[in-house]
């Protein structure tokens, strides 16, 4: 998923879920966030603090980075690609281990993960932890299928877009089937991680697809259903956190907000997640939704960000960089997503994938 879902429909859903608009706007702010926090190591203070911040993302050019595969699995596997713990019948014991760490659509592991998001909302950083993991949590509709390290079940040896009703007669279907697209899906299957292999088509909301395994399984992909569940999914944990109660049961969208979430993850046809994130937001600020009409924004560098709030400054280089400490720094949303970042990887890794006789460290 990209910044439409991971932010904009993050904050309808908290909305709807019953967050006051203050805290969907950490909540959806700290699930975008996770794409773009690339950078880790210390930061640096004049008068001798010092906060090491980490990094829950790679750019898709980090080719190094990408290719680490101790690297992978604290970064893709914890936040993007949550493994499923399930094998296929037939699969030797040798290879079971890959296909239990292969992302699977809303988990076990996965609502374990809220349940305990639910359960535990005494630290400072609870909101931003809460975001983090509805990031996670939502990927697992968006990157069922793939695996958050360097692994052969994630070589696509073919990819088809569905020519459906819904966009067939639209340059995207053009765009996305041309020799453009074929040139790029060669050049990105020399680098099995993750979704690399299928580029793009996971996070495309509209789009109904399928790929072919280089070992000939043939997997179909239905992407506004598999988004819509995701946003039901995502209400429903957050209607959740907020009555503090993991045994809750699931409650249905009113009929309308539904009906306007579906439409937009259907017609909203740009390939670009900032060009359909635009859509988004001018559909919240016009009332779509049954909260009424909010004002709602995301900046993820430089003046207006939750880093420049935090420190002040937000230079291209700063690992040599000193800046000027102030104890609002302690309560910043920047340094609160980073512990929130440092709690969720250390969870997932140590606590959660254990409970389940993971070992994936």
């Amino acid at each position: 998923m990209q910044i439409d879902f991971h932010h904009a429909v993050t904050y309808v859903v908290a909305r709807l879920g019953g967050l006051s608009a203050a805290d969907a706007t950490i909540v959806a702010h700290a699930s975008q966030y996770v794409d773009d926090a690339t950078h880790d190591g210390p930061i640096r203070f004049a008068t001798g603090e010092r906060y090491v911040r980490a990094s829950s993302a790679h750019k898709t050019l980090e080719f190094f980075d990408n290719a680490d595969t101790n690297d992978n699995r604290q970064v893709w596997l914890p936040f993007h690609f949550l493994p499923g713990n399930q094998v296929p019948p037939k699969v030797a014991a040798s290879k079971a281990f890959m296909h239990r760490i292969m992302c699977k659509p809303g988990s076990d592991v996965a609502f374990e993960m809220m349940r305990d998001c639910v359960r535990d909302q005494g630290t400072p950083f609870a909101l931003h932890r809460l975001g983090v993991a509805l990031h996670t949590f939502v990927d697992t509709w968006a990157h069922q299928q793939f695996v958050g390290t360097i692994c052969d079940l994630n070589r696509v040896k073919d990819l088809h877009v569905h020519p459906d009703a819904a966009y067939k007669d639209h340059h995207v279907y053009d765009d996305l089937t041309g020799p453009a697209q074929h040139i790029e899906q060669y050049l990105a299957s020399h680098m099995p991680l993750g979704h690399a292999g299928a580029l793009t088509l996971p996070d495309l909301p509209f789009l109904k697809w399928r790929f072919k395994r280089a070992n000939g399984e043939v997997v179909e992909r239905d992407n506004p259903t598999d988004f819509l569940t995701a946003a039901r999914a995502a209400f429903n944990v957050v209607r959740r956190y907020v009555a503090k109660d993991v045994s809750l049961p699931d409650a249905p969208l009113l009929a309308a907000d539904e009906l306007a979430i579906d439409q937009l993850l259907r017609t909203n046809l740009k390939i670009e997640g900032e060009d359909r994130h635009r859509v988004w937001l001018t559909a919240i600020a016009d009332g779509r939704f049954s909260f009424g009409a909010e004002q709602v924004g995301y900046v993820d560098h430089g003046p207006g960000s939750w880093k420049t709030a935090a420190l002040g400054d937000d230079p291209e280089n700063d690992l040599d960089w000193e800046y000027e400490f102030s104890d609002a720094f302690l309560t910043s949303n920047w340094k609160r997503f980073h512990d929130a970042v440092h709690h969720h990887r250390a969870y997932v890794i140590h606590e959660l994938l254990p409970q389940f006789g993971l070992c994936a460290t």
